[in-house]
């Protein structure tokens, strides 16, 4: 048994950004997790993990296109699963990280895992045909899913996920964009972002203060019968306040030491030594993501347990900034949420 450890990351997102005055940003919580993660744990399991730079990466057009319109998406959907396809084996647990594009990365690769299985490495090279189906919504049934299932050699597999931890997924589909929302839309409109039965653990840290439209957060919801764990919490700042890339991150840390909790508690060993320098700040510098473009589209008010998401909280880091630390720090929508009597608060487990 092994630990395969999946993290993809946000758009524009590469693992090289630092602050030494060559850079003006710093990794994101998707990098700084990657790097913590120990090859192997105290009991010898190996944990192998796979990242994945976010989309809008690329040389030339590809910062633009990937950035818009959320062009690489696909790619790297196929790139992780061929990665998993290649390394699994019966027993191993799978463990998802995404943030932004990255989260909507990581939730559609679990969809497409749900929708096709896994195929052997000898049936690699129908990877596409299924992928096909999948995003075009032609599942059992469709004459496109009978011939790619007519060319398997082998059975498929159906692995459980023994986790997937997201930073602040957005946008309608979980890919925000400007120009290219629409055909965001009708591009993504079959991927399967959802809870399946197939994943046994579901954790999203989510951004208070994001108030850009096309970031209109896309909270799991819990499907009937689900059997799965799920906490969707709440964390003071904008979107990569909660998802790291800006200069000043303690905010980001915060989201990224509870997330590194959760999967600590699921048995993923970390290593604290790495982590210990990014030290979580509720009072943390709180940036505003709203320009010009964006203020011209007006402003989005994210609710906070007012729908029928399921499992939401918020951290206990919002209290402390909420209790008199800050004084100007006054969202509304959180406001609202702790004056609700069945509020929940989550708290940040530690890491041993």
């Amino acid at each position: 048994m092994k630990r395969i450890i999946v993290c993809a990351d946000g758009t524009w997102n590469v693992q090289d950004q630092i602050n030494d005055g060559s850079k003006t940003r710093r990794p994101t919580n998707v990098t700084k997790l990657a790097r913590a993660i120990l090859p192997t744990d105290a009991n010898g399991i190996t944990q192998l993990v796979i990242y994945r730079e976010g989309v809008g990466t690329g040389p030339g057009m590809d910062k633009w296109t990937g950035g818009a319109f959320g062009d690489g998406i696909e790619d790297n959907i196929v790139a992780l699963y061929r990665s998993i396809l290649y390394n699994y084996e019966p027993g191993d647990e799978l463990f998802f990280f995404g943030f932004s594009r990255g989260a909507f990365t990581a939730r559609s690769l679990a969809g497409f895992l749900t929708f096709a299985g896994l195929l052997r490495k000898t049936d690699d090279y129908y990877t596409p045909d299924f992928y096909a189906c999948y995003e075009s919504g032609q599942g059992p049934g469709s004459e496109a899913w009978a011939t790619a299932i007519h060319h398997l050699e082998g059975e498929r597999i159906f692995p459980t996920i023994k986790m997937i931890g997201v930073w602040d997924t957005v946008g309608s589909l979980g890919a925000p964009g400007l120009l290219g929302q629409v055909l965001n839309d009708k591009k993504y409109v079959y991927h399967q972002v959802g809870l399946s039965d197939e994943i046994e653990n579901a954790f999203h840290a989510l951004a208070i203060d994001e108030r850009r439209k096309p970031f209109v957060p896309t909270l799991w919801e819990k499907p009937p019968g689900w059997r799965g764990h799920l906490e969707q919490v709440w964390f003071a700042g904008v979107h990569c306040n909660v998802g790291g890339g800006y200069p000043h991150d303690g905010l980001a840390n915060e989201a990224l030491w509870w997330l590194a909790g959760e999967a600590a508690a699921l048995g993923l060993a970390i290593d604290t030594r790495y982590l210990k320098p990014f030290v979580p700040h509720a009072d943390g510098q709180l940036y505003d993501s709203m320009d010009l473009k964006y203020r011209l589209m007006g402003a989005y008010l994210r609710p906070i347990g007012t729908q029928a998401h399921g499992e939401e909280a918020i951290h206990t880091s919002v209290i402390t900034r909420l209790s008199g630390n800050d004084p100007k720090y006054t969202p509304p929508n959180a406001q609202a949420y702790v004056a609700q009597p069945n509020m929940k608060v989550a708290t940040t487990k530690p890491i041993p």
